[in-house]
């Protein structure tokens, strides 16, 4: 499985870390940037080195496309995020934003309307930025990473309840 997270500067990496953690288990994560980007400088003061430019996706390679919140306004060529997107939705890739990841992908589709807590469509998952830990559970369970009910409910256990499994 692959799953790619796109950057940009500025952006909220630890909405995303742990959705990188959960999906590492079955696959591979690549950070996605635009072009001019060779390092993104997120909102917590840390590079991230990019593995690939956005123009040089593969789309066929895609199986999570996962976007997270930070300032959106530093993304330029938001249309080619946008055909990315809507490819992957057409395809039924799981598509996930969080926070104003989630404004990006609405943007995408068209005004889709979102509730305040994580939600998921189809393959769309949608949080608001303090629910990270629901949103990875949430990509997680929609790509299908757990062995079973209970790997999902020690899981949840351990990251949303803090207890030891």
């Amino acid at each position: 499985m692959n799953t790619y997270i796109f950057l940009y500067p500025e952006t909220s990496f630890f909405e995303v870390n742990l959705v990188a953690y959960f999906m590492k288990t079955k696959g591979d994560i690549y950070i996605v940037a635009e072009d001019e980007h060779q390092a993104i400088c997120t909102n917590e003061g840390i590079k991230i080195q990019k593995d690939i430019n956005l123009t040089q996706v593969k789309r066929e390679s895609i199986d999570a496309f996962i976007i997270c919140g930070g300032e959106i306004n530093n993304i330029n060529n938001k249309q080619l995020l946008f055909e990315i997107i809507n490819e992957c939705i057409e395809n039924k890739k799981i598509v996930g934003g969080i926070c104003a990841g989630r404004t990006i992908i609405s943007d995408a589709v068209g005004e889709l309307k979102f509730p305040e807590k994580t939600c998921v469509f189809d393959h769309i998952v949608l949080s608001p930025g303090n629910e990270y830990v629901d949103f990875a559970l949430a990509v997680g369970k929609a790509a299908d990473i757990f062995a079973d009910e209970e790997d999902y409910n020690e899981t949840v256990a351990y990251f949303k309840h803090f207890k030891n499994v």
